[in-house]
């Protein structure tokens, strides 16, 4: 829940709601406990302790597993956003429409208004929901948990089809 919304809820200041949620993480660390607070997309979330995890097997329904092609559709666009379809299917080398529309299904991503370019493509970026599935604050975040050389290799091989080089001889999956 975003501090805003905690805010309106209890008709607190932002810095009480913030010195509160400190206090209750505090509680929460004690070893008794079996939930912890998280910051998460500028909110908080109770979760559920991750030295708990394996002890816990509840099945539940997910909301579809992503493709390959749609994750790299979401690293596109986490790493580069506000990105246009164009934009993302010119460093793919195929089309993305349907991993687009599936990626919006899920939340995981959100249109971010319209390019002032021809045509006024839309801009897409990623959600709070994408932050919150990933448990992390912020796209700052992201960034420091994944190597740099692993995040220059995947931008680097899309810029290698952004700017024409062939794929070895391949041909590229669209996923249309």
């Amino acid at each position: 829940m975003s501090v805003d919304s905690l805010a309106a809820h209890t008709g607190w200041s932002k810095d009480r709601v913030e010195t509160a949620a400190e206090t209750l993480e505090n509680r929460l660390s004690d070893a008794a406990s079996g939930i912890t607070l998280l910051r998460v997309a500028g909110g908080y979330q109770l979760a559920t302790k991750a030295e708990l995890n394996e002890d816990l097997h509840w099945e539940y329904e997910r909301v579809g597993d992503l493709s390959a092609m749609a994750m790299e559709v979401l690293a596109i666009i986490a790493f580069r956003q506000p990105v246009t379809r164009a934009d993302i299917e010119k460093m793919r080398g195929v089309s993305s429409e349907r991993s687009i529309q599936n990626l919006l299904q899920q939340g995981l991503i959100v249109d971010l208004g319209r390019k002032e370019s021809p045509g006024r493509p839309i801009l897409y970026g990623t959600s709070p929901y994408f932050l919150e599935c990933l448990g992390i604050d912020s796209l700052e975040e992201l960034a420091a948990h994944i190597p740099a050389s692993e995040t220059e290799a995947v931008l680097t091989d899309a810029g290698r089809r952004e700017g024409g080089e062939d794929n070895g001889g391949t041909v590229a999956e669209s996923d249309e």
